[in-house]
């Protein structure tokens, strides 16, 4: 996070007068408009916002967050962007949310335009953080919270997942059952935390000395039907299995939707178990064993993070990783 400027300094890179600097933050009188641009420019070149320079002109903060998503889909970001909506509502601040779809420029953008709208700080909810991530964030002279990904490496604060560690206690459990084949559906191979519980399951497997290069698997983009047509591929390539182990409750729902229509029983001839803990885990056909974390606290410990980084009027490195808990329900059984 670069440090803050103050406006004499504006000025004089500017060769304009400190009244004319302030004219243009506060759009509060005549400027001309190559001087207005050559101001402008400094403050993109230097990557210094102007709500930082209004507060020597004695403006209060704007009492806004901005809150980039990568999508709008599913329970998850749900829960979380009300668990930031609580926290932000109870210390008087508004949020201002923009979705990228998971696109890069887009997130470049929304970053910009969060920018100009002059937030207080960001929370930046992604499933791939970059190096060019890293120096968007490293010019900004506001703190921003990154969450679903462990940003520990570049010193970005953030609020995560135990992602590895979950998956991998989840498929010990099944160990623990007896289970000696298994079957693996994971998210897409571009997400960070895909390959997370994807290492974590298959560091469990190989310490229980099964080889897993000879588990099937496939990939999905975590909705219901790319977990059904996982399975299904998974099912005609003839390879045997007694569990299943899929990467969230979307694909698992979707393995399971196969599984039975293909003539398999659960958890009679197959266990079943996603690394999700979703309302959809108790709303499916058989309650689905999963991984419980709360998306809703992700969110809560995000906003508050953010709002101490804002207090403090400086950046420093913070991590917060959510509990999980293993539950185990109908979808799985004890091996004879």
């Amino acid at each position: 996070m670069k440090k803050d400027i103050n406006i004499s300094e504006v000025a004089k890179k500017a060769g304009v007068s400190i009244a004319t600097v302030s004219r243009v933050f506060n759009n509060s009188g005549p400027v001309k408009e190559s001087t207005r641009k050559l101001i402008e420019s400094i403050i993109e070149e230097t990557g210094y916002l102007p709500n930082i320079l209004a507060r020597e002109l004695a403006e209060k903060r704007t009492n806004l967050i901005g809150m980039i998503v990568h999508n709008l889909t599913g329970e998850g970001m749900a829960r979380t962007i009300q668990g930031v909506s609580d926290i932000l509502e109870e210390h008087a601040f508004n949020l201002l949310m923009t979705c990228s779809n998971g696109n890069f420029e887009s997130e470049k953008k929304h970053f910009e335009l969060l920018r100009l709208k002059r937030v207080d700080g960001i929370l930046f909810a992604t499933r791939n953080f970059t190096k060019e991530h890293k120096e968007i964030i490293d010019k900004l002279p506001i703190p921003v919270v990154v969450l679903l990904q462990d940003t520990e490496k570049e010193q970005i604060p953030c609020v995560t997942f135990a992602n590895y560690s979950m998956a991998k206690e989840a498929a010990e459990n099944l160990l623990k059952l007896g289970h000696r084949s298994f079957a693996y559906i994971g998210g897409p191979e571009h997400s960070a935390n895909a390959n997370e519980r994807k290492a974590g399951v298959m560091d469990a497997l190989k310490g229980a000395d099964i080889d897993i290069n000879s588990i099937p698997a496939s990939t999905g983009n975590y909705h219901i039907e790319s977990g059904y047509e996982g399975m299904e591929a998974i099912i005609k390539s003839g390879k045997k299995f007694s569990a299943v182990i899929a990467v969230n409750d979307g694909m698992a729902i979707g393995a399971m939707n196969c599984l039975m229509d293909h003539g398999f029983s659960i958890p009679e001839d197959v266990s079943v178990l996603g690394l999700d803990d979703t309302v959809l885990a108790k709303a499916s056909r058989l309650k689905l064993s999963g991984v419980h974390y709360s998306y809703t606290k992700l969110g809560d410990e995000g906003a508050a993070l953010l709002l101490k980084q804002i207090q403090s009027e400086s950046s420093f490195f913070e991590k917060k990783v959510i509990p999980y808990k293993v539950n185990l329900r109908q979808s799985v059984r004890l091996m004879n």
